[in-house]
């Protein structure tokens, strides 16, 4: 009777074991996690089960979505690079727009019926702005310049005077069918000046993130102006009277310029000459020519950005 019982508290002992184990096992157990099968980017062939050897596999076919312009996206021609199968011109250098001052003799050539009562020299300002379009060197660009410009020429007065109209003249009787005598004290011309040129940078590229420290810039355009004219009278017989003639005036003019550049890091400062030739038309002394041609001399001062 002993022995059974030795016998069941062995086989008691046995058990527990074994339970414990197993639970000890049971939470000590961790999942087993398949490898990660590499990537190669291709897909097998269609109708087959099998596993396939790389150099079995096809290449995915590409959908060409990185080649393709945005729909609806508009890109400009003068913004860099642009997207495979876009329109429009493209891939052309960066737009910079420059502010300038000009100033210097303006000299009369052939002045029409003004010749003689106007003295040779006079003075021209101008002021404006112009925005170059760079090519993708960025070492020559063309340019667009809109601006104001306003020219004096002081008159000879009463040394040299002129014929003209009394009917042209404010004041005058308008039936009045004869000319005067009289001396020019000033002619005055206000205009918008409009061109299109072309710059060549001779030390490299010429906008703002590329220059160099010191650069020249070689450039022509052509162009035309509008605005208004007037000059100032005084009667033969009467010095300290005064008349006046107003009208609209037109002209076109062709111009080169040669400016020495500083590239300060966010700007360019410019320094240069320009020179300009004009043909301008008026019709200021009826009855006669008032067609003027003349050679303008400026230094020029500017900033780029």
């Amino acid at each position: 009777m002993k022995a059974f019982r030795i016998l069941l508290a062995g086989l008691g002992v046995a058990c527990g074991s074994a339970t414990v184990s197993a639970q000890t096992s049971l939470f000590n157990t961790k999942p087993t996690v398949a490898a990660p099968t590499p990537t190669t980017g291709l897909l097998p062939v269609a109708g087959q089960g099998t596993m396939l050897q790389p150099s079995e596999l096809q290449p995915a076919p590409s959908t060409g979505l990185a080649s393709q312009p945005i729909p609806g996206a508009v890109y400009s021609p003068w913004c860099g690079d642009r997207p495979a199968g876009s329109d429009g011109v493209g891939g052309n250098g960066s737009v910079t727009y420059q502010n300038y001052l000009r100033s210097g003799p303006s000299i009369l050539g052939e002045a029409g019926g003004f010749n003689g009562a106007l003295q040779r020299t006079g003075w021209v300002v101008q002021t404006g702005a112009r925005t170059l379009f760079f090519n993708p060197t960025s070492d020559a660009a063309w340019t667009l310049d809109l601006g104001l410009g306003y020219t004096f020429n002081r008159g000879n007065r009463l040394a040299n005077p002129i014929d003209v109209s009394a009917n042209s003249l404010k004041g005058s009787n308008p039936n009045s069918n004869f000319t005067l005598p009289l001396g020019i004290r000033s002619m005055n011309r206000t205009s918008l000046n409009f061109g299109l040129g072309r710059d060549w940078f001779l030390n490299g590229p010429g906008n703002v993130g590329q220059a160099p420290e010191s650069n020249w810039c070689f450039g022509t355009d052509v162009g035309g102006r509008w605005g208004t004219a007037s000059v100032g009278f005084e009667p033969q017989d009467d010095p300290e009277g005064y008349r006046r003639r107003q009208g609209v005036y037109h002209g076109v003019y062709l111009g080169t310029h040669l400016d020495w550049e500083r590239n300060i890091g966010g700007w360019i400062f410019l320094a240069g000459i320009r020179a300009e030739y004009s043909y301008n038309w008026t019709n200021l002394i009826p009855p006669q020519d008032g067609n003027i041609q003349d050679i303008n001399i400026m230094l020029t001062l500017g900033v780029r950005f």
